[in-house]
Order: C-alpha cells, then sequence, then structure tokens
C-alpha cells in the first residue's frame, strides 16, 4: 500500500500546483477514457472500423451529449451512456469548477491588492487607522485645493491610493460607510502590503506619486517609540531608493507624524526630499493648553482645520500687491482676512502671522482666514495707504493663575505638561488624577526627560470613572478640568467610553456646585462618531486623531500650511486670544460695525478674526463663535461677549 500512499501525495501535489495543471489532469482523463472506449469497441467489432475512429466516436460522445441516440446495439449503447455520463463529469463539471475555481481565485487576488498599479501624480496614504478615513475625506472635499494641487503636480485626475496591510471586502465597506455620500470608487484604490518592505512599496508606485502621508494611530508610550523608529526606517528607505535609481530621483513629499518631538529633526535629516513633520502629541497638548487658558477656542480650532464648516486658511500669491504695505490691504478682502505672509527666506520659507502695519510685501503667498479660494482674490479698487493705524500698546492683563485637574493618562502627557511648563508668564497648578501608580508616572516623565520649573504637579491616584475618587475631590477648587483618552485601552471606542462615563459622574458632581463656581470642563476624544454626544452637554469636544488627519491632509496638499499651523497654535509669537470688549473699545460704545472694530484692534497690532458669545452659566446650547463676518456686520456688543484676536507678545509683555 505504500505505493499507493506515495501516488495519491503525488497526485495531491499536482492538482495543487494550480489550474493550468489541473486542467492537464482533466485533459489527460478525457484522452484515456476516449482511448478505452476506441479499444473495447474496437476489440469487440473489428469489422466495423479501427482503433482510432473508435477513439474519435468516444471523445465525441465525452464532449457532446447529443449523439447519444445515434448509436445502434446494446453493447454500443451501453459504451456510449457510460461515456456520455463520464462527459458530464469530466468534460463539462470539472471543467466548470476549475475554470470557476480559478475565476474566484483571480478575483480574490485583484481584490486583496496585490497587484502593483502604475500611476503618477496620485496620493499615497501608508497605513489603515483611525486617522485614515478622516484624512481621505478631507481630500475628497477640498475640491478647489485639490484642482490647484494636481495642476502643481502635472496630474490630470484625482488618485489616492491607501496601502494597508491586509485589503479585504470589509476594509472597503468600512470606508465606504465612513464616507458615506463623499465615497468616490474611482478615486480611491487599496493595495496590501507593508510600508517597511520595498517591494510593497513598489505596488503602490511610490517614486511617482505627488505626496505620501503617513499618520499613525494613537498607541502608548512604549509603542510610541517603536512608531517613530518605524517612521524613520520608512524615509530611509525611500531616500535610499530614490538615490539608486538610474538616473537618481528626488523622493516625493512625504507627510508624516512623530509622537516625541524631540526626534522630528532626527526623521527630518533622514529623508532627502521635501518633508513635512506633524509633531502629534506637541500639537493637541498645545491645543489642549491654550483652551484651558481661553475656553471657546476648540471651535475656532474645529472651524479652521474641517472642511466645509465655515473658514479654512488658504494661501494665495497675490503679485499685484508687491510693495505695499500690509496693514493698508485689509479693504481689498471684503470676504477674507489677510492674516499674514509666507516669504522665501534664506533657501527656505518664513511664515509672518500678524505682521506689523508698515510689513513690506513682496514675492510673497499671504495667508488668509476665507471662506472659499474665491474669497481670497483682491477687488479691484486702490489701496488707501494712509489709513494705516497709529500702533498702541497691545491689551494686557494681568497673569492669571489657574489651578487645573487632569483625569486619565495618555501618552502626550509629559508633552501636555512640557506645554504647560512653557508659558512662562503664567501659572499653573496642575493636579493629576490617574489609576497608574505615582511611582510609575514619575519615572515616566524622568525617562521623557520633564523638568518641570513654571508648573506645581500634585499626583493623586485615583479612578475619574468612580464615584468615590470625584466626590474626594472640591471640584470648585479649579478653573478648569481636563478629561484625557486613555490611549492604553485595547480601541478608540473603549477608550471614548471610559471617558463618557467619567464625564457624566463629573457632570453629576458638577451639577451639586453653584454655575458661577463650576470650571470648565474639556474632553479628549478618539471617535468622531462620539462628538455629536456632547453637543448639548456644558463643555468643550477636542477629537484628537480629527485634528491631526485634518493638518495632514491639508499639508499634503499645501505643504507650507505646516509652518502657519505650528507657528498659530505654538505659545509665544502670533497667538489666537479672546479678549473681553473693553480691552479694545470705549465703554460708551455698544454697537459698531465689524470694519469699524477691525480698525479699533489694528490699533493695537492685532488682527479681529471674529466674536465669541460664550454660554451662560450652566448652558451650552447658546454658544456662538464668528469667524470673519462681513465687515457691514453690525455688533451689538454684550457684556459677555468677547472679541477674537490674533496677537504678537513680545518676550518682555505679559502674556493675558
Amino acid at each position: 500500500m505504500r505505493w499507493y500512499r506515495r501516488l495519491v501525495f503525488h497526485l495531491e501535489r499536482f492538482i495543487l500546483r494550480g489550474a493550468p495543471y489541473q486542467l492537464f489532469l482533466i485533459a489527460g482523463l478525457i484522452v484515456l477514457v476516449s482511448l478505452a472506449a476506441g479499444a473495447a469497441l474496437s476489440l469487440s467489432r473489428p469489422e466495423t472500423g479501427d482503433f482510432w475512429e473508435w477513439s474519435w466516436w468516444g471523445f465525441l460522445r465525452l464532449s457532446d451529449p447529443g449523439y447519444l441516440g445515434d448509436d445502434a446495439g446494446w453493447l454500443r449503447r451501453s459504451l456510449s451512456t457510460v461515456v456520455t455520463v463520464l462527459g458530464y463529469v469530466l468534460f463539462m463539471g470539472a471543467l466548470v469548477a476549475i475554470m470557476t475555481q480559478g475565476l474566484h481565485r483571480s478575483i480574490s487576488r485583484l481584490e486583496a491588492g496585490l497587484t502593483p498599479i502604475t500611476e503618477s501624480g496620485h496620493i499615497i496614504i501608508l497605513g489603515w487607522n483611525n486617522r485614515t478615513p478622516a484624512i481621505v475625506r478631507e481630500i475628497l472635499l477640498a475640491e478647489g485645493r485639490v484642482k490647484r494641487f494636481l495642476q502643481r503636480v502635472g496630474s490630470s485626475s484625482l488618485n489616492i491610493v491607501i496601502l494597508a496591510d491586509q485589503v479585504s471586502a470589509a476594509l472597503v465597506a468600512d470606508l465606504k460607510d465612513e464616507l458615506g455620500p463623499v465615497w468616490a470608487a474611482d478615486k480611491i484604490i487599496f493595495r496590501s502590503g507593508n510600508p517597511l518592505r520595498l517591494e510593497h512599496l513598489e505596488r503602490v508606485d511610490f517614486l511617482n506619486a505627488a505626496a505620501i502621508i503617513l499618520p499613525a494611530s494613537d498607541v502608548d508610550i512604549e509603542r510610541a517609540t517603536m512608531f517613530d523608529s518605524r517612521v524613520v526606517k520608512i524615509l530611509l528607505v525611500i531616500s535610499n531608493v530614490a538615490a539608486s535609481h538610474n538616473p537618481p530621483r528626488r523622493p516625493p513629499l512625504l507627510v508624516t507624524e512623530i509622537f516625541d518631538p524631540r526626534k522630528v529633526e532626527l526623521a527630518r535629516r533622514g529623508y532627502d526630499g521635501n518633508v513635512e513633520i506633524v509633531p502629534s502629541s506637541s500639537i493637541i497638548s498645545r491645543l489642549i493648553a491654550q483652551n484651558v487658558r481661553h475656553g471657546g477656542l476648540s471651535h475656532v480650532y474645529r472651524e479652521l482645520l474641517s472642511h466645509g464648516l465655515g473658514n479654512e486658511i488658504y494661501l494665495r500669491e497675490c503679485p499685484e500687491l508687491a510693495g505695499e504695505r500690509f496693514g493698508s490691504i485689509g479693504p481689498l478682502f471684503p470676504a477674507a482676512l489677510p492674516i499674514g505672509v509666507v516669504r522665501k527666506e534664506n533657501g527656505g520659507k518664513k511664515e509672518y502671522l500678524n505682521p506689523p502695519a508698515d510689513f513690506l510685501l513682496g514675492e510673497d503667498r499671504l495667508i488668509f482666514i476665507a471662506r472659499s479660494y474665491a474669497d481670497t482674490s483682491p477687488v479691484k479698487k486702490p489701496l488707501s495707504l494712509s489709513a494705516l493705524p497709529a500702533i498702541a500698546q497691545p491689551y494686557q492683563s494681568a497673569g492669571r493663575q489657574r489651578k487645573v485637574l487632569i483625569l486619565g493618562w495618555g501618552s502626550k502627557l509629559p508633552v501636555l505638561l512640557s506645554e504647560f511648563d512653557s508659558y512662562a508668564r503664567e501659572q499653573f497648578t496642575l493636579d493629576l488624577l490617574s489609576t497608574k501608580s505615582i511611582e510609575e508616572r514619575e519615572k515616566t516623565l524622568l525617562r521623557f526627560g520633564s523638568t518641570l520649573r513654571n508648573v506645581s504637579l500634585r499626583h493623586l491616584e485615583g479612578d475619574y470613572t468612580s464615584p468615590v475618587s470625584l466626590a474626594n475631590i472640591d471640584l470648585a477648587d479649579y478653573s478648569n478640568i481636563v478629561i484625557l483618552s486613555s490611549d492604553w485601552m485595547a480601541s478608540e471606542s473603549e477608550s471614548d467610553a471610559r471617558a463618557i462615563l467619567g464625564y457624566q459622574l463629573l457632570r453629576s458632581e458638577l451639577a451639586k456646585l453653584p454655575a458661577n463656581r463650576r470650571p470648565q470642563v474639556l474632553i479628549e476624544l478618539m471617535d468622531p462618531e462620539n462628538e455629536p454626544l456632547f453637543r448639548s452637554q456644558p463643555g468643550e469636544v477636542l477629537v484628537s486623531p480629527m485634528i491631526v488627519s485634518h493638518m495632514m491632509s491639508h499639508i499634503a496638499q499645501r505643504p507650507e500650511l505646516r509652518m502657519v499651523f505650528e507657528n498659530l497654535f505654538t505659545a509665544g509669537g502670533a497667538e489666537i486670544f479672546f479678549h473681553p470688549p473693553e480691552a479694545y473699545l470705549e465703554p460708551e460704545l455698544r454697537k459698531l460695525s465689524f470694519a469699524q472694530l477691525q480698525e479699533k484692534v489694528a490699533a493695537h497690532g492685532a488682527i479681529a478674526l471674529g466674536i465669541f458669545r460664550p454660554a451662560a452659566p450652566g448652558k451650552s446650547s447658546a454658544e456662538e463663535l464668528i469667524l470673519n463676518p462681513s465687515p457691514e456686520l453690525e455688533w451689538q456688543v454684550q457684556a459677555t461677549d468677547e472679541i477674537v484676536v490674533l496677537i504678537t507678545y513680545s518676550s518682555g509683555t505679559d502674556q493675558p
């Protein structure tokens, strides 16, 4: 029996080699059956024909059952019936099964995204995570910006190629559900692969791409180091391949994240092309810290960074304005707010936000806040160069002391503490409540190199999802409470579920306090689908993956926006502040147009961006942000209103 098992084994190996070998086996069986039928008839009826004629007779019965009625005699009919039945099994059943199975394998291979593409001027997203759908959405929504981007790279149509670990029908369906009506099957291509492997990068034709986006999902502190190392390796792989190409090529624009801000320069040196790096932990920490200082800023971030929610940041070249002063060009843009310029300097580019009124324009790109790119086109009016304001002293308020309660522990916490510490002229007292042991926290901060000089930090042990832990804290003693996302949880949904539970417990405790003693609450979420749950709730929400995704999608289409975002959302330099009306208006002035407000704010060296009306104590539905209103808008000044301004404080000026 050993010979039989060996025969079965080799037959199995032969069949598993693929459809061509299976077809060859079936063809051999058909020949054998035809020859056997021919031999049987030629031996029984030698006078009626030779062997080859009867073999052809057998093949015809195998391939076409219609011959069955043409035979006479019991032997021929019996043999014809057997051969015809075998024909159904071999010629029709087996062949159809092999062809169907082969076609199914081919389609599965195509759906798996294993075939290389041949494209140019496309956008590649390396990886599938919680940022990817938001990046794709922003690219598809920004039609005008995408069109201008494609013109710059010489491409005629938009193609987004996503390199995921494993492409499946479920993955495609998930993205389709996420995008909803924005979904465009003809513009989105999936490919399977690992960006660390060169053959997988070649699968997406990376050297001919217009831009490569390398996002990261939120990870804990230990895995953040691994991701940063992975980014550096990918940058080196792409650079080396481009340099070894014949002739050598310049790598495409690459936009990526780095968790540890100390490694930004290391990553930048590892790439020979244009690389824009978003230090995501620093960006989110800056936004949280600034929102603690100015409640309501989350609404500004959300509008400026999201397409279709109002105003965005645009860059436009206006060569006809060369030689004019920045402070005089405002009337030329009734539907847009010029807030600065990007200028070529020393072989690179430098941004100037809120430059002085007498700043002379050259071959610069103007930076605008506007609702559309068309609004940034100057109107045909003569410049009123004599209207430059006499600059008064910037508005200053006494340095405020803030006591902040931070609930939870996340990978960005060391960076957040350093961000609070960077405000040297402000005083922060931070209490940190977490289930992580104090010893572990101190080790993590020490490993990160956090040395706090201007911040008083106190560690509290407890679980903010436990009513007992919150009941033991005097919440009225704080000006702000921040709920951080727990990126050590298994998924974004679990992290948000924990944050939502903690928020509801916190809300019940705050309800026991008088309305004027309740601290401002800021909650960080990971899943944008949970944001609508807070629209009727007091407090503000930051969806950190959405913010980073929006930044990366905008930067991929206009790289200069990276330096604008970093300058705008960083301590020092030009910052967005909320100031009370008395900072710029006379007490008796209670009604004026936005154009008049712009003039009064400009007299203090700032740019008026809009008006913010916060919610009344204990309410949330009444808050309203009006960015870039019409210059003719009549503003009835209310005591609780705040003016949204872009202002620059010198190093010797107290910041509010």
